[in-house]
């Protein structure tokens, strides 16, 4: 774990401070950030373990939650940025959008600005007051980090894992068993005979044919009754 969260999550969320990702992009984050978790825990999408139990178990944060507290870090970082007569610098203008003439994108209705994230994200951890508190340093560091605090992997992990396993194994062999019982169920019955009723009525008259249906009965006797009278010699049939 040390090592994923010394080279893997560094480089994976290199520059996330200014990222304003879509809904789709940060699943696909997320979908990685998971992979990697299952694979140093030793476990796979087939054992069934929820997201929020495998986080249990590793004692990682949520990865939406780590590029929260790395925009709003960065976001309290630029609020701070004043010069000596206390005016905000040239990046925190660019950043709080402080010029009249700037405009939306055109694509705002689908990915949000990096303003609106940052609102998003001071929601979420309940953050009241942030123009106060974020000119506290160490105060808005602790704020932040609040939800994304790291946790010791679980102590019995390897038995939870071999667990999960277990029954994943045990529910693998049940629906391979219902599997294969509904496979010869079927089998048998598509060669079971159907039960003869007395009265057949899709048989063509001309050559015995059996038809799905009187549909196909009238369908097959267009055919066939025409291959009929083609058969037939000359004179038969007169007096």
């Amino acid at each position: 774990m040390r090592i994923f969260r010394a080279c893997i999550l560094p480089v994976l969320l290199y520059g996330s401070e200014v990222w304003s990702l879509t809904m789709a992009q940060e699943r696909r984050l997320n979908t990685f950030y998971m992979a990697c978790l299952r694979t140093l825990v030793g476990v796979t999408l087939g054992d069934r373990i929820s997201n929020e139990k495998l986080l249990e178990l590793s004692g990682q944060p949520n990865l939406e939650n780590i590029m929260r507290r790395n925009r709003l870090r960065w976001f309290g970082h630029v609020n701070r940025m004043e010069d000596v007569e206390k005016k905000p610098k040239l990046l925190k203008k660019v950043m709080f959008s402080y010029f009249l003439d700037a405009r939306r994108p055109q694509n705002a209705g689908v990915r949000k600005r990096w303003e609106d994230k940052i609102a998003d994200d001071i929601a979420k951890f309940g953050i009241k007051n942030w123009r106060r508190e974020t000119m506290d340093k160490d105060k808005w560091r602790q704020i932040t980090n609040k939800y994304v605090q790291i946790k010791p992997v679980h102590s019995i992990i390897q038995k939870l894992v071999h667990e999960y396993k277990e029954l994943a194994n045990r529910r693998r062999v049940e629906e391979l068993a219902r599997s294969s019982q509904a496979n010869t169920t079927s089998t048998v019955t598509s060669q079971t005979p159907p039960m003869s009723t007395g009265v057949v009525t899709n048989i063509c008259p001309n050559c015995d044919q059996v038809c799905k249906n009187q549909r196909g009965v009238k369908i097959h006797r267009r055919t066939c009754d025409k291959k009929v009278v083609k058969q037939t010699p000359m004179g038969q049939g007169l007096v």
